[in-house]
């Protein structure tokens, strides 16, 4: 990973690659020592909001009042900082690259919640095993 990577408000995120090196620096380094969904927002040009939103000890699987919860602030910072604008999540956890069947649940509820709440999830990614992994409609 290059740790000179960095992301700045306004920076454009413009395509496919420039999302999964954000989902990288977002991570943090990708050997998670507990379950964490970050969270950030893209404005209605692709430009980064500079707010980023870590949920730290998450459990493995989404629980319905979480995801209730975290679409609420989704529509929220949307609504009040990016109208047309879209999310991208990031799940940083502990064990090996293999996506999991609860990877598929958050990747899922994350992206029903979202679709709930007319909010775009622009990407959603599994971090773990020095990998970052990007997880699509499909996968849910």
């Amino acid at each position: 990973m290059d740790t000179t990577l960095t992301f700045r408000p306004g920076d454009l995120v413009a395509d496919d690659a420039a999302l999964l090196e954000l989902a990288r620096f977002l991570a943090d380094g990708t050997f998670a020592r507990r379950r964490t969904l970050t969270v950030t927002w893209l404005d209605a040009d692709d430009r980064l909001l500079g707010v980023a939103l870590p949920l730290e000890d998450v459990p493995a699987r989404p629980d319905p009042e979480i995801l209730a919860g975290l679409s609420a602030v989704l529509r929220s910072v949307v609504d009040d900082e990016a109208p047309g604008g879209s999310a991208v999540a990031v799940l940083d956890r502990p064990g090996d690259a293999t996506v999991t069947a609860d990877d598929r649940a958050w990747n899922r509820g994350l992206r029903e919640q979202a679709a709930a709440q007319d909010v775009r999830l622009r990407g959603f990614f599994v971090a773990a095993g020095g990998q970052v992994r990007p997880l699509t409609l499909d996968d849910a």
